[in-house]
């Protein structure tokens, strides 16, 4: 019996390994092509952004990976017919399934240590290496799309066209002193400044209106912008420890402190509340997600004995749908709970519904396989009874 569950647990860290791979690099890939369309990083950052794109990437290809190997090894054993040899010798089916326990176990462990502290930094440190280079970011986009929305520095804008820094046709809205301002002219400049890290438009023969009514409506137009190159910490980028801090201190969150001391108390109140539920989705979200693992596992095992998947496109095929379901409604759950800012705790039950349901569905098309085995006759006679 020992030899048998080596043989399949080794099967199944090999095409663990070979999907992980897989599916990991396909994932770097997309990540790195949508930063070099929304960023315009440069050809080093580019690779350094794919290497702290990793831990994110294998973090969302860890669950996929496990269920695909579940359902390609035990699909390929029931195209064999070594479930059939198994079943003839007495095994039970609960017995074959102790090395999927083992993978979904070691896939949902790697998975939790990467959402508790690789994940995050790993991210954070991408976002501020997409940032680091303001400049290439401002002109790429603004040469290629004509408009840039930088959301750290709270402003946007899009232009006609652009030769060297001159700008043709910009109009801008940013948050300023004044409160939300627009301004459009016919031409402008732009200047970077990067030891004191901010960038100086200015707009010539502008239009201007602001909330306050402080600004001529006419006239040259200066706007000094500080690149963000240092940005706050979102929920989405904290350890799992710090969110669970968040949840019962929520001032140490970066987006509180970074508040004006004159900031309103009702203003800080809500973003208290915002950052507190966005805490609670986000670690019940990583948890949930890490965890999953477990019942993917189980389902796979299962629908790969059920449909014999032993080629890969098979494989693959039916270990996408419960993965993808599962995924998309705990993304669905965590973007509840965080919008729920009065009591979001008490919504965190829908988070991990997803999880329930699929080691509902494991079991049960485990439990449907085992009664199979054991009453192959009776199910034959209530299936092909002739009529009449």
């Amino acid at each position: 019996m020992r030899i048998l569950h080596r043989y399949i647990l080794r099967e199944m860290l090999k095409a663990l390994a070979l999907a992980l791979v897989a599916v990991t690099s396909v994932v770097c890939l997309g990540m790195v092509l949508q930063a070099l369309q929304q960023k315009g990083i440069g050809p080093l950052a580019s690779v350094l952004f794919m290497t702290l794109s990793i831990p994110g990437a294998a973090y969302i290809a860890l669950p996929l990976s496990a269920v695909l190997a579940a359902t390609l090894v035990y699909g390929r054993l029931a195209a064999d017919n070594e479930v059939m040899a198994c079943r003839a010798s007495g095994i039970p089916v609960s017995s074959l399934l102790w090395p999927s326990i083992l993978l979904a176990a070691l896939s949902g462990g790697i998975a939790l240590g990467l959402a508790a502290w690789a994940l995050p930094e790993s991210t954070y440190a991408a976002k501020r290496l997409a940032l680091a280079d303001v400049e290439r970011l401002f002109f790429t986009q603004l040469a290629g799309t004509g408009k840039i929305r930088v959301k750290e520095a709270n402003f946007q804008m899009t232009v006609d066209r652009v030769v060297g820094d001159m700008l043709y046709g910009p109009t801008l809205k940013y948050r300023g002193n004044n409160g939300q301002t627009y301004c459009y002219a016919p031409y402008g400049r732009v200047e970077f400044d990067r030891p004191h890290n901010t960038a100086k438009l200015a707009l010539w023969e502008a239009i201007v209106i602001d909330e306050a009514h402080a600004v001529p409506v006419r006239g040259t137009h200066t706007v000094d912008l500080a690149l963000p190159t240092a940005v706050p910490r979102e929920e989405d980028n904290q350890s799992l420890w710090m969110l669970m801090a968040i949840q019962r201190k929520p001032e140490l969150a970066d987006r509180v402190q970074a508040l004006d001391k004159n900031t309103p108390e009702a203003t800080r109140q809500y973003m208290k509340k915002l950052v507190r539920a966005r805490a609670i989705a986000e670690m019940h979200g990583r948890l949930a997600a890490a965890l999953g693992a477990f019942g993917l596992v189980l389902v796979g095992a299962g629908l790969g004995m059920y449909f014999h998947s032993g080629h890969l496109l098979t494989a693959f095929g039916v270990a996408l749908a419960p993965w993808l379901g599962a995924t998309v409604l705990t993304m669905t759950s965590v973007k509840t709970v965080a919008a729920r800012l009065d009591s979001p705790e008490n919504l965190v039950w829908l988070i991990w519904t997803p999880n329930v349901l699929v080691v509902l569905l494991g079991f049960g098309v485990l439990g449907g396989m085992a009664w199979l085995w054991q009453h192959p006759v009776r199910l034959r006679h209530l299936v092909w009874r002739p009529r009449g």
